[in-house]
């Protein structure tokens, strides 16, 4: 090996030592030969996908900083090489190469970063969202009502599922930040003409599609799943929003905290408890599907 090469070769040696010692680390608890006390799989919380999803996020955000603090010592340590080993003179163009080299790669990361961070920012504030929801929703229960939260399905989550006497609900959640003005009030103010949503400073009709979508997929689902036709009804929940309605046309769009203003039997059929048991019966199946990390793979107590 060339000794040029002998400073670079530390760094990722070091990195390596560093990366080797956290995997032995999980193999090691891996081997304790310690299971789960939990035997049957838990419910998906509100956000599952989301959190998840944060987790992904903040790995790439912790490796993305270990090169960012890494690549200026290994460009240092290619300049020194060079300068030492190779008996070259201080050369302000050789110092440039250097700098321009390993500012793009500092400046890829930086932006990588950045990207991540917006992410980051925006996934975060859906999880709240659907926190918000969920945690709203769960008092349903009270009344009779079974709720499920972040059911997968083709290629989409529906965040929130009620079932009750009053029918079925695949309900979608939307956090958005709210401007700041002198007018707090308005600020929280949305009102739904039934086709679109009207919020202080933009208009929105995508999410009304996209919960409609869920819906009748959901419906499709269920009824091939339980082998009789089930309706289900979509609704947009804006938590933190105060909302307003212009029009009757339209499918529902509430703050979470009116769900059950809205939860009526369609032209008085509400579901028998047969019904109730067969839909939720499908539902549970799908939504129970998270397992136990409480010792597998993270040791736990000898």
């Amino acid at each position: 090996m060339p000794p040029a090469f002998i400073p670079a070769v530390l760094v990722f040696v070091s990195l390596g030592i560093a990366i080797s010692a956290i995997k032995i680390l999980k193999v090691y608890h891996g081997l304790k030969k310690r299971r789960s006390p939990f035997t049957a799989k838990f419910l998906r919380a509100p956000g599952q996908s989301l959190i998840e999803k944060l987790d992904a996020i903040n790995d790439d955000l912790v490796a993305y900083m270990a090169m960012l603090f890494t690549m200026p010592v290994l460009f240092y340590a290619f300049y020194v090489s060079d300068l030492y080993f190779q008996k070259r003179p201080l050369s302000l163009n050789l110092a440039l190469v250097y700098i321009v080299i390993g500012g793009a790669f500092i400046g890829g990361l930086i932006f990588k970063m950045v990207r991540l961070l917006n992410l980051r920012r925006i996934t975060r504030l859906g999880y709240e969202g659907e926190v918000a929801t969920g945690q709203e929703l769960n008092q349903l229960m009270l009344h009779g009502y079974h709720v499920y939260h972040d059911f997968v399905a083709d290629k989409f989550n529906i965040d929130h599922l009620v079932v009750g006497p009053a029918g079925v609900f695949a309900v979608e959640t939307k956090a958005r930040a709210k401007p700041t003005s002198n007018n707090r009030k308005e600020d929280a103010h949305v009102s739904y003409d039934g086709r679109c949503l009207h919020f202080p400073k933009w208009k929105e009709r995508s999410s009304l599609e996209q919960a409609r979508n869920q819906a009748e997929w959901l419906a499709r689902w269920l009824s091939s799943a339980t082998g009789e036709r089930t309706l289900v009804r979509p609704v947009l929940a804006l938590p933190g929003w105060f909302v307003t309605r212009t029009a009757s046309d339209g499918i529902p769009v509430i703050n979470p905290k009116q769900f059950l203003s809205i939860a009526k039997p369609v032209n008085g059929n509400s579901l028998d408890e047969r019904r109730i048991k067969s839909i939720v019966h499908q539902i549970d199946q799908r939504c129970r599907n998270i397992a136990s990390r409480s010792v597998e793979g993270l040791g736990g107590r000898n």
